[in-house]
């Protein structure tokens, strides 16, 4: 596929989808290697642990969304060990970890049957603290991950959304679900504790994160959203200029409505244009002298 692609719109066009593929299997190999490495060493990483090594230039990954926290002691070690590894088998190499598009599988050994549940790595830092203690604070889950407030909102309320863990009040009573969740933020003095007799209809799930609420105007998440649906408009500028441009080129000359009904049918299999959009998309075309008005005045004539 991505040598038609090649073929069809350049090599440039299937540059960063090459080397996305690339990656994956060069991953896959040093993973395997890695793997070895450790078991010629004798060394146990106590978990099962695989990594995909990408290339910032060739993927759409946001490296400014990622923050700090503290991963539990299993996680940590084998990240560490596949670094060292990594940094002796390649120099002149930075690796970033991003952390926050992890994900693991975590069995949960303390109820009555064995769940295997499919969370965020920050989810772990946390479920991780109740091995030691089965009631434990906001404020030491805050201290002890370094997760900021908002994160640390997030990842406690999917955690309470699913009756993992159970929310006491400064009193230590636990708080029916319909509370809890009603609760914009948890305080510091709270405590939450793990609910030994949690039950779920699926063996296997995932335990999501929470959504987030709209962005305030002027937020960065604001102004992301504001970027694409401008770099979106302008494609579809060029999309009806592109159009106009087939349209005219085969007929030479055609009426204003008969050349507007033809680009909505080219286009609506894509989005529906508005005839302004249209309308403008002819007037940048008239002005880069692509085509022009005839004498009637309701015509237009190509000429590039």
């Amino acid at each position: 596929m991505i040598n038609k692609l090649k073929v069809a719109c350049g090599y440039e066009f299937t540059s960063k989808l090459h080397r996305m593929f690339t990656d994956i299997k060069v991953s896959e190999d040093l993973g395997t290697q890695f793997l070895a490495r450790m078991s010629e060493e004798e060394v146990d990483l106590n978990v099962s642990f695989s990594v995909y090594i990408l290339q910032a230039c060739a993927w759409p990954l946001n490296i400014a969304a990622v923050f700090n926290c503290v991963l539990p002691p299993v996680c940590e070690n084998a990240q560490q060990r596949f670094e060292n590894y990594y940094n002796n088998k390649f120099s002149g190499r930075k690796l970033t970890w991003l952390n926050h598009l992890s994900n693991a599988e975590v069995k949960f050994l303390y109820t009555k049957k064995l769940y295997t549940v499919v969370m965020t790595t920050y989810h772990v830092s946390i479920i991780t603290l109740f091995e030691k203690k089965d009631v434990v604070s906001c404020d030491d889950i805050q201290k002890q991950t370094t997760l900021n407030d908002e994160q640390l909102q997030r990842h406690l309320h999917s955690f309470v959304d699913t009756r993992i863990i159970l929310p006491l009040d400064k009193d230590g009573t636990v708080l029916d679900r319909a509370t809890a969740l009603s609760l914009v933020t948890y305080d510091k003095d709270m405590s939450f504790q793990l609910n030994f007799g949690f039950a779920n209809k699926r063996q296997k799930f995932k335990l999501t994160l929470s959504v987030q609420k709209e962005p305030i105007p002027g937020t960065s998440q604001n102004t992301e959203a504001e970027q694409t649906h401008a770099s979106v408009e302008e494609d579809r500028k060029l999309f009806l200029q592109a159009s106009i441009v087939r349209i005219m080129k085969s007929r030479k000359k055609e009426r204003h409505n008969l050349l507007i009904d033809e680009v909505i049918n080219q286009a609506k299999s894509r989005f529906v244009p508005s005839i302004l959009m249209i309308k403008k998309a002819v007037e940048s075309l008239i002005e880069k002298q692509y085509i022009e008005r005839c004498a009637s005045n309701d015509e237009y004539q190509y000429i590039a």
